[in-house]
């Protein structure tokens, strides 16, 4: 045999060695989970070969990335800071009543291009994805150029003192003309959630110091200080839509990676009644989000919201996939007030101004075939995801479904 194939099937057992030494410490994914996919991978299962096939050609062009941070702005906050992250409110535009168009008015549903002259929540955005998909590549190959690569965006984002963002979101989703904070921002910031599990798979490799991990951990307790404790996080806290679940995953996520377990189990409780109870009707509808512009959209985004949050409550003991009210308002009678109009069967008689979409659908009904062993639900992922089913990245990240 060849040596240089030798020593590369000799260098894969040894990574594969050294990644089942340890497990990494998540929240959003199922560490045991990934463990059982990752010795599969190593053993040479070729049911997992077209996902790590696909997931090592992202991370490929990942790590060709530029860089990007919020340094990079030219228009500055109220603060005068550029580490301060700073975005435009999306659906708010020009007053054409008003010479100088101010204040803006907003226009559901409507996206403002003006948004795209800011560039901090597309470089976030950027950095969320990026690192997501190196700190996966990572763990599915042992390459270290793939944590390598993760490490400096992480430095960029969070470590560094010349490029890094200051760990708040007041300046964020702003309105020409109406120069005040908004908790609606925070929004902006809800990856977060699962660049923590990404900083646990990074943590398996060399490729972050103990100091660098300890600036982590720092920078994201005072993160969770300013969620908690700032009127803009009070006020996200109380927004009964999308946005007040968006903070719910948020805020726990946080507050789980800094040892504030007691404090995540709190949100988890409490979205009995704040989230479920009150977002859902006892049929499954979201009278909050069927009021908007983007109806359908809404529905999905809301209903992945609160998917996560109950994925995170397990992590507290707390059971919100099975929690339902005495009159039957539940997250499951949510998804299956959905999939009606997803199979055509019935005709969506509300508001929505661009076209349907159904990828955020397709992954939930993949996540409620495995939490409620239902194969209907599989059905849905399969209809739309059809053959692109065994590259899809949710394979690595939450097993293969069968029934």
């Amino acid at each position: 045999m060849n040596n240089r194939i030798v020593t590369s099937i000799v260098a894969l057992m040894l990574i594969g060695s050294v990644l089942f030494a340890q497990k990494p410490k998540l929240f959003l994914m199922n560490a045991d989970t990934l463990m059982n996919i990752q010795s599969a991978v190593f053993k040479g299962d070729k049911r997992y070969a077209p996902a790590v096939k696909k997931l090592k050609k992202d991370a490929d062009k990942a790590v060709k990335t530029e860089i990007v941070t919020v340094m990079q702005k030219e228009i500055l906050p109220a603060s005068g800071d550029k580490h301060d992250f700073l975005s435009l409110s999306r659906y708010w535009w020009p007053d054409p009543s008003k010479t100088d168009g101010l204040p803006y008015i907003r226009k559901d549903g409507e996206v403002n291009p003006e948004i795209l002259k800011i560039p901090d929540h597309e470089n976030l955005m950027l950095f969320f994805k990026v690192v997501n998909t190196l700190a996966l590549a990572y763990f599915y190959t042992g390459d270290e150029q793939y944590s390598d690569r993760a490490a400096v965006w992480i430095r960029s984002w969070i470590i560094d003192p010349e490029t890094r963002m200051n760990p708040n979101m007041r300046f964020a989703q702003q309105i020409r003309g109406r120069d005040i904070e908004r908790g609606t921002g925070i929004l902006d910031g809800r990856e977060f959630a699962s660049v923590i599990d990404a900083v646990g798979l990074l943590r398996l490799s060399k490729s972050l110091s103990a100091e660098e991990n300890t600036m982590i951990d720092q920078w994201f307790k005072k993160y969770y200080t300013w969620l908690t404790e700032s009127s803009n996080g009070q006020s996200e806290a109380n927004a009964q839509n999308n946005h007040g679940s968006w903070y719910d995953v948020h805020t726990s996520a946080v507050a789980l990676f800094v040892g504030q377990k007691e404090k995540a189990k709190t949100i988890f409780e409490a979205a009995k009644q704040k989230r479920i109870a009150y977002q859902f009707s006892p049929e499954g509808k979201q009278a909050e989000e069927l009021a908007r512009t983007l109806s359908w959209h809404y529905c999905q985004f809301n209903l992945t919201a609160l998917f996560r949050l109950a994925t995170l409550a397990k992590n507290a003991g707390v059971d919100l996939f099975n929690y339902s009210t005495p009159d039957g308002r539940s997250m499951r009678k949510g998804l299956d007030y959905l999939i009606p109009f997803a199979n055509k069967e019935q005709e969506w008689k509300e508001v929505q101004l661009k076209e349907f979409n159904y990828d955020m659908l397709a992954q939930l009904s993949r996540q409620a075939a495995v939490v409620y062993n239902d194969a209907k639900y599989l059905k849905i992922y399969q209809k739309f995801y059809d053959n692109d089913q065994m590259s899809d990245r949710s394979v690595l990240q939450y097993g293969i479904v069968s029934f």
